[in-house]
């Protein structure tokens, strides 16, 4: 089949997303099909990942998510690529819904992915009407012959918008290239690896920090991303006295990530709203680090409570602080958790994730 998916987010755009596309557009190669990503212009040099991508020039000539991409060309790239699927990625976005609203033109079949969730995302007393009010979203949206979300908090969401059954096939990782021969826990290394952004709540495990470091005097805290967050974060490492036990990372290369996560200890996620998944969880299970995450969305989906990672309220430092220092001195513990988060993320390889969208194309 030729396959096009569809989005505004690629890169340079880093994030969840970008890593979805990336990883299926290899999956789907790998399996024979051909694949093109249509996205916008940006600054960026698309030969170093070895992929099709097409990129399609927008009204205002920046490659910000909101700034509409010029529909003819967008409709015209899709029609000399000639797919027999396009399957747009995040449901409320402008590339996404026009090459869904293109497809329906041409008569191509069309799937479109919800990865997100927004605040207070299970309140159908907040967005039943305001999906009303957001009409125009609702229109694009039941233009796609199929709806995917990744998780059941991400299918609550979109379900607002839509009365078509929303099917959910969740993320995907290449779980081999994660996981490490031989697991080792050093007692002190912490992990966080995503955006800098309120919603992540670096600030919160920033605060956690410090009290773990009482408990565990060589404790040491990586921040792996960047984002508008950054300086704010910069700031409570100083205000929190944690310089010589925080080190921030920001345009780290894939392999050096996946070193960082086979040797850290403990990997925290630790968001106070809009986790529809967390692909980064995926990753620390894949590499055998055992998870700490908040009751978010749909981390709870994922993370089995005291099995195969610890959950903890969001915005408890306290509890936090206390989770991340039992792991950190009990190996035991660890080992227990890390193994049965291991055998538990293998069904959320791309070599089975892969099968169950051919399946929707089909």
């Amino acid at each position: 089949m030729r396959i096009a998916l569809c989005s505004d987010y690629f890169y340079p755009k880093i994030g969840g997303i970008t890593t979805h596309i990336e990883g299926l557009a290899r999956a789907l190669e790998e399996r024979g099909h051909e694949v093109a990503i249509i996205t916008k212009k940006a600054k960026f040099d698309d030969r170093q990942h070895k992929l099709k991508v097409i990129r399609v020039n927008s009204i205002f000539k920046t490659s910000r998510v909101l700034d509409i991409p010029q529909s003819s060309e967008l409709e015209r790239r899709i029609k000399e690529f000639k797919p027999d699927v396009i399957h747009g990625h995040h449901a409320f976005s402008p590339i996404s819904l026009l090459s869904i609203s293109a497809g329906k033109k041409l008569g191509i079949k069309t799937v479109l992915t919800n990865h997100s969730i927004q605040f207070l995302y299970d309140f159908d007393y907040l967005w039943k009407p305001s999906s009303y009010v957001l009409f125009p979203y609702r229109e694009y949206i039941n233009n796609a012959d199929r709806i995917i979300a990744v998780s059941n908090a991400a299918a609550k969401f979109i379900s607002h918008f839509t009365s078509k059954n929303v099917e959910i096939i969740g993320n995907a990782i290449n779980v081999n290239e994660f996981s490490p021969e031989v697991k080792m826990f050093d007692g002190k290394s912490v992990l966080f690896v995503g955006r800098f952004t309120y919603r992540k709540g670096i600030y919160i495990l920033l605060e956690a920090f410090q009290k773990v470091k009482q408990e565990v005097e060589n404790a040491h805290l990586t921040l792996v991303g960047s984002g508008y967050f950054s300086h704010i974060t910069d700031l409570l490492i100083r205000a929190l006295n944690l310089n010589k036990n925080v080190s921030v990372m920001e345009g780290v290369k894939k392999e050096k990530l996946v070193e960082i996560y086979q040797n850290s200890h403990v990997f925290v996620l630790p968001s106070v709203y809009g986790e529809s998944f967390g692909i980064v969880l995926l990753e620390a299970m894949a590499s055998k680090t055992p998870i700490i995450a908040s009751d978010d969305g749909g981390i709870n989906e994922l993370i089995k409570n005291e099995k195969t990672g610890f959950i903890v309220k969001k915005g408890d430092a306290g509890k936090l602080s206390e989770k991340i220092a039992e792991l950190l001195l009990d190996q035991n513990l660890s080992k227990k958790i890390s193994s049965a988060a291991f055998r538990e993320v293998k069904k959320y390889d791309w070599k089975n994730i892969v099968k169950k969208l051919e399946t929707v194309y089909r």
